[in-house]
């Protein structure tokens, strides 16, 4: 009947702008919810890929978004490194919304050591029941750590933790369901992947199944007089052929005034990946704390195993200045020669300045600990780093992030 037919109509148009502004809610929490992190830095961040944070006036929207992270690096004498100023990070991203349908985001970064520019993201997410629950295709972020699913943006400090570069998967080629409940508060995430970064196709055959589930007492907007508790956990399975996700001690050149750092080495075999994390924040003040572990199980047979802890304490001074230090260890799989591995221990210190919402200044200083000389260098998904952390050394730096 026609009355019928002017229900369902009805019906649906309801439906539509129903949608239409749960999205508007969703966009315009998420534009609040970065600017209250970006002004303090070390907030607890989405174990997703960032969504679009800027409204529009219609069903489609795009935002541009970029960060430059430079610097100036002061090393010993000894360290087989030259001063000089250093592009950390330098990259570009397109998000947007379209119609009703779904998210997507796009962005590249230029690669240091290649001279060239990388694919950093490429994922779309469609909603699912509103906006609580999602499912990510593409390459974006694995749920794996606390701060290896940070916004490198809001990292505390100049590089992520000596842990998280080793034994965290980063951004992989996959899929992911994740969602929100309680109010935000409880944010789980959990996905299959090819396990071998954002290549465009499975090399090894294998997979790599990762998860997180975190939850936090206020939820996704924090404010510095409540007293925030958050704590997470994650885990991830692999089956590893050829890949170099293995953490060896090396040395820099033979010879007693030789530094040793921890690499990255080819591994066969499976791989256990897990991690506990817990953040507290009050008045200004942040304590966080992160463990991370890998189990490697080589084709050939044995067993090996490398491990982190990293602990943090920060506090923001007027909205603008934070101070904090943070201790870094971490122990390989596999030690120099027949040695067993030998922890890398830091102390860091730093001092920042946040003027506004798009930039950030600071100097960090890195202390080795029981006759440690240099920490690990690069990231288990090849994304560009800072330099390794070095007894003795300096870091001056600047980002914008818009």
């Amino acid at each position: 009947s026609w009355a019928g037919a002017g229900g369902a109509v009805a019906t649906a148009a309801a439906s539509v702008a129903s949608a239409a502004t749960r999205r508007a809610a969703r966009t315009r929490r998420m534009a609040t919810g970065r600017a209250v992190r970006q002004a303090t830095p070390g907030a607890a961040v989405a174990t997703a890929p960032p969504a679009p944070a800027q409204e529009t006036t219609g069903p489609n929207m795009l935002r541009p978004s970029g960060m430059l992270r430079t610097g100036f690096e002061i090393e010993p004498a000894d360290a087989d490194r030259a001063d000089g100023f250093l592009v950390y990070d330098a990259r570009l991203a397109l998000t947007g919304i379209v119609g009703h349908v779904f998210d997507f985001r796009l962005g590249v970064e230029y690669d240091r050591d290649d001279a060239g520019i990388d694919l950093l993201d490429a994922s779309i997410s469609f909603p699912l029941g509103g906006d609580a629950v999602h499912v990510d295709l593409g390459g974006f972020q694995s749920p794996v750590g606390r701060e290896g699913t940070a916004d490198k943006a809001l990292l505390p400090f100049v590089e992520r933790s000596q842990s998280t570069l080793a034994l965290v998967p980063g951004r992989q080629l996959g899929l992911q369901v994740r969602g929100t409940t309680s109010d935000t508060r409880l944010r789980l995430a959990g996905g299959l992947f090819n396990g071998n970064g954002l290549r465009l196709e499975n090399d090894d055959k294998a997979f790599l199944v990762a998860g997180r589930a975190s939850y936090n007492t206020v939820g996704e907007l924090e404010f510095p007089e409540e007293f925030v508790v958050e704590v997470g956990l994650s885990a991830a399975l692999s089956d590893d052929s050829a890949l170099a996700v293995l953490p060896v001690v090396e040395q820099t050149v033979p010879g007693p005034e030789a530094r040793r750092l921890v690499s990255l080495t080819e591994f066969q075999g499976d791989r256990f990946i897990w991690g506990a994390d817990a953040r507290l924040a009050y008045e200004g003040w942040t304590l966080a704390a992160e463990y991370l572990r890998t189990e490697y199980e080589p084709e050939a047979g044995g067993d090996l195993h490398a491990h982190g802890l990293t602990v943090d304490v920060r506090h923001a001074l007027w909205g603008l200045f934070d101070v904090g230090g943070r201790y870094d260890t971490f122990t390989p799989a596999v030690g120099l020669g027949d040695a067993p591995p030998e922890a890398s221990r830091f102390l860091v210190l730093s001092l920042g300045v946040t003027p506004g919402l798009f930039a950030r200044a600071g100097l960090q200083y890195a202390l080795g600990l029981d006759g440690t000389t240099r920490g690990v260098g690069e990231a288990l998904d090849g994304t560009n780093t800072a330099p390794p952390l070095t007894d003795d050394q300096f870091l001056l730096f600047l980002q914008l992030a818009f």
